[in-house]
């Protein structure tokens, strides 16, 4: 007996939606962390005015702006492509805007990534090696 279609497309609809799951996951884990260390960081910076990293609290905000910005560019750019594959069959309108969500938050959770990086948090791992895709 052949799989049907509709098969095929919950298959990808539940991985869409698990990898979404995973990056509101992983901003929901990391965000705490951000705040801690910019916390711990702007405490001694009261303690120690010249040895805070400069421009740090400027950064802070910038950062919060660029990864809005990219996140709208990108969920725009998905929306038409998204469209496009929704129209000419190649995907569920449910796929369709679990991609356009996952292209708005991926720039948000790279700069929470990063941040925890560069402010002593450690690195963060990429994903669960053993699951299989």
């Amino acid at each position: 007996m052949f799989p049907s279609p509709t098969y095929g497309a919950m298959q990808s609809t539940w991985r869409n939606l698990r990898t979404f799951g995973e990056a509101w996951g992983e901003i929901a884990r990391l965000s705490p962390m951000v705040v801690a260390l910019r916390t711990d960081a702007a405490l001694s910076a009261l303690t120690d005015p010249l040895g805070a990293p400069p421009g740090e609290s400027l950064r802070m905000v910038v950062e919060k702006f660029d990864a809005v910005a990219e996140g709208a560019v990108a969920a725009t750019l998905e929306s038409g492509w998204a469209l496009g594959r929704t129209l000419t069959g190649l995907t569920t309108p449910l796929d369709a805007a679990l991609d356009v969500a996952q292209a708005a938050v991926a720039p948000a959770r790279q700069k929470l990534r990063s941040n925890v990086a560069r402010l002593g948090g450690g690195s963060v791992d990429e994903g669960d090696p053993d699951r299989s895709e």
